[in-house]
């Protein structure tokens, strides 16, 4: 009778593992996918910014920040963003760069995580002189 204890014992803690494992393990990709997202969000919105900023220089252009947006965004997070559409407005006065783009999660039933972000820098003008 003593040896039926240990395997009892075994056969609990296996039924325990089977119960709380598969939560561990959807609690554990769930805080990784928020942390992933995060970090996509920033790479994005600093991304835009950046696309902004140099589009603002004087001599520059909307396809400059453009072409810049999405170097960053590939040297930040690779090809985990699709599709990504970057598009923007300029006039005498202001930048302004919108992103919308895709992200794809850990676990691809989800569907992917939208992420959106906005810039907005007044340009640069030349002023002979200092004045």
């Amino acid at each position: 009778m003593r040896k039926s204890r240990p395997r009892r014992r075994v056969a609990q803690a296996l039924v325990e593992f089977a119960l709380v494992g598969p939560l561990l393990m959807g609690l554990t990709l769930g805080v990784l996918q928020v942390v992933l997202y995060a970090h996509a969000r920033d790479v994005v919105i600093s991304s835009v910014q950046e696309a902004a900023r140099l589009s603002a220089e004087d001599g520059r252009g909307l396809e400059d920040g453009y072409a810049r947006a999405r170097a960053l965004v590939d040297a930040g997070l690779g090809r985990s963003l699709e599709p990504l559409a970057i598009d923007g407005s300029m006039d005498s006065e202001l930048v302004v760069i919108h992103l919308d783009a895709t992200l794809q999660p850990i676990v691809p039933l989800l569907g992917g995580l939208p992420l959106h972000a906005d810039a907005s820098v007044a340009r640069e003008r030349f002023r002979p002189a200092g004045g």
